[in-house]
């Protein structure tokens, strides 16, 4: 891939320190990891910065493509209504283009992560955990 995409972390926000904790550790190990993906957090309420902020902040870092992913388990209606209406995302085109530096950037709109072998691979790690 020789585009530079930009991944937006999405996060529902909380009084409590841990959500934003959780979607901010998540970010920067996708960043480390993918050294040549651009990556940002962005949250509904109570955190910083916003989902607004958090598109603006790949301003100057050269993104054609930004993909917008919930750091959520699961569709509801933060996911399916309040999220992609902040985006300015059709729920049924899942994607729109943006304005940054005067350029066009297109917004990508992932689903959550979901049931994945991965994630039960970290439940059992979890209960095992649990165990000790």
């Amino acid at each position: 891939m020789t585009e530079k995409i930009g991944i937006l972390a999405l996060g529902h926000g909380s009084r409590l320190q841990h959500n934003k904790e959780v979607v901010t550790g998540v970010a920067n190990l996708i960043a480390e990891k993918y050294e040549n993906t651009v990556v940002r957090t962005g949250f509904m309420n109570m955190n910083g910065p916003t989902m607004d902020e958090g598109l603006k902040a790949f301003e100057g870092t050269g993104v054609s493509t930004i993909v917008a992913i919930p750091i959520f388990l699961a569709h509801g209606v933060h996911t399916t209504e309040d999220i992609p209406k902040i985006l300015g995302i059709s729920r049924e085109d899942r994607k729109t283009t943006i304005q940054l530096n005067g350029n066009d950037v297109t917004l990508v709109y992932a689903e959550p992560l979901g049931a994945d072998p991965l994630i039960a691979e970290l439940a059992y790690k979890r209960a095992l955990e649990a165990l000790e």
